[in-house]
């Protein structure tokens, strides 16, 4: 059997959402952390709390994308470390609510894009998990760790990939 849908998409989402929550636990341990929400990597850059709530905000549509159900609106205002894992966990909470069965057969269902200013763009399923949900979702994790390595914190390869390597529970 190939991989799924499920397994690209939600699975996929779950390990990563657990890896910006481990991390983001572990920057809380540092005696500066009170300083990391409002990190950068370079000015023209969003700071850690927005890649942390653009990495929940593409779990949490995609959930909505592939399964048709929304969830309720959750405001990107968290400010603290504290408040950024609360925010993890209740994306994890999300994706680990998905049943695979909801998600069955989403290889070539139409999901719809919106792209702002440059307005929507149709999507055969696939298309959207592996050329927009999974790409940007790891670009603001990736961001994550590379905004809390340069502020100090003792993060290595391991806390990254350490949750794709632990077989599903």
């Amino acid at each position: 059997m190939g991989l799924s849908v499920y397994d690209t998409s939600i699975l996929t989402l779950k390990r990563g959402t657990t890896t910006l929550l481990n991390i983001l636990k572990k920057a809380s341990e540092s005696a500066d952390a009170a300083s990391f929400p409002d990190a950068k990597l370079t000015e023209d850059m969003k700071p850690l709390t927005f890649q942390v709530q653009a990495a929940s905000n593409t779990a949490k549509k995609t959930v909505w994308r592939l399964t048709g159900v929304e969830t309720e609106a959750w405001e990107d205002n968290e400010q603290t470390l504290d408040q950024l894992i609360a925010r993890c966990e209740k994306t994890l909470a999300l994706l680990k609510g998905v049943d695979p069965k909801q998600v069955e057969g989403k290889e070539t269902a139409m999901v719809e894009l919106a792209l702002g200013p440059a307005g929507t763009k149709q999507l055969v399923g696939t298309d959207y998990i592996l050329t927009y949900a999974v790409p940007n979702f790891f670009f603001h994790l990736q961001t994550a760790y590379a905004i809390l390595r340069m502020k100090g914190v003792a993060l290595g390869k391991g806390d990254y990939l350490g949750p794709f390597m632990t077989p599903e529970a």
